[in-house]
């Protein structure tokens, strides 16, 4: 006689295992809607098909426009935007970046941070400058400070320009440092940069507000710091994005634009934060990373691009006027594993996920028990 086979729909392994899955999945969906938020509305998407690794924006305030740069691996161009994300044209010069990570503008001054450096193995890291930038359709000339930390290499994706025209480098780690440039540093030789304080952890890049505060953006938060003591005065958490690289202000100076990583991407406003809310830590763990070979830039001719070496050694820019070069050290693509991305919506999402998927494997399991 054949045996009798239990109907599956009054299994009461099944129901359990159901009814539980109903109660974790409202609880996880209660608790994800409750994790600390900020409003965000799509200012505007980057179409320009060239940028797919947008890793800095910069605000041009008088000519209405942003700049922009893709992370490492591209060549020598920042790409200009309009108000609406739409492109303007580029400007490039003749070098073989190592890793390009940070774009600044101030007082019609255009800066693009070569300061990626992954491994911590580079002897300095350089910032090139452009003075009336402008998009071009041709190659433009550039002069270039090179910069070497008091501590040892680090890795970092900032640069900040303050009200009188300083420069500061935010490097990027566990903890991460705020270092100033010489108020007049010198195009000939390396400059050495001082630690002026304390930053946030795992910072992907900063801008100088209106009031002078300094507001920089981590993998889950944006952190605005005074800018005499560097003490944290107001935080949020950030928008769950991609992979969330970048920040400036919006034109009018009144609001935030956060930037991401990857094709047609969107860059979000937000408002400037003004309390202390609660945001979620970063991970303890930094992105997997990949090596590279150091290099050393031509001293001759401008048009030359980088060869390989093992010493990296700076570079005498030239005179005033001329196609110039200036140093760079060793360096590696930059990272490209996105868990190091961490953002509370994400977090909250992933974790949901999960525990849905847990409790649908012991709905199956216990569906096809006999």
């Amino acid at each position: 006689m054949e045996p009798t086979r239990r109907d599956p729909r009054h299994d009461p392994l099944r129901l359990l295992f159901s009814g539980l899955a109903a109660a974790l999945v409202g609880l996880l969906l209660g608790w994800s809607a409750a994790l600390p938020a900020i409003a965000e509305t799509v200012e505007f998407t980057i179409t320009d098909s060239r940028i797919t690794e947008s890793s800095g924006l910069a605000t041009d305030a008088p000519n209405e426009r942003y700049w922009t740069v893709n992370d490492s691996g591209d060549s020598a161009v920042a790409y200009a935007l309009d108000a609406d994300g739409d492109p303007q044209g580029t400007l490039e010069f003749r070098v073989d970046p190592v890793d390009v990570e940070a774009v600044a503008f101030h007082d019609g001054r255009l800066y693009v941070a070569d300061i990626g450096d992954n491994r911590e193995r580079r002897d300095f890291v350089t910032v090139y400058f452009f003075d009336d930038a402008e998009p071009s359709e041709q190659p433009v000339v550039y002069k270039a400070y090179d910069f070497s930390y008091p501590d040892g290499a680090h890795d970092a994706e900032t640069l900040l320009v303050d009200g009188d025209g300083r420069l500061y480098i935010v490097t990027k780690g566990t903890t991460g440092g705020i270092y100033a440039a010489p108020a007049s540093p010198e195009r000939q030789g390396v400059n050495e940069l001082e630690r002026v304080g304390d930053a946030p952890t795992y910072v992907t890049d900063g801008t100088v507000l209106a009031d002078g505060s300094i507001a920089l953006r981590t993998y889950v938060s944006v952190e605005v710091l005074d800018p005499d003591s560097y003490e944290v005065t107001a935080r949020a958490a950030s928008p769950a994005q991609r992979q969330g690289e970048s920040i400036t202000t919006t034109i009018d100076g009144t609001a935030l634009l956060l930037g991401s990583e990857g094709k047609r991407s969107k860059v979000l406003r937000i408002d400037i934060p003004s309390s202390l809310d609660e945001a979620p830590e970063p991970s303890s763990q930094p992105p997997k990373t990949t090596s590279a070979s150091p290099r050393t830039p031509s001293t001759a001719d401008p048009t030359a691009k980088a060869k390989p070496t093992t010493t990296a050694e700076p570079t005498t820019s030239g005179s005033p006027g001329s196609g110039e070069e200036s140093g760079a050290g060793a360096d590696l693509p930059d990272e490209a594993d996105p868990s190091g991305t961490d953002r509370a919506g994400t977090l909250a999402a992933l974790g949901v996920a999960a525990a849905v998927a847990v409790v649908a494997a012991g709905v199956v399991i216990a569906v096809r028990r006999p």
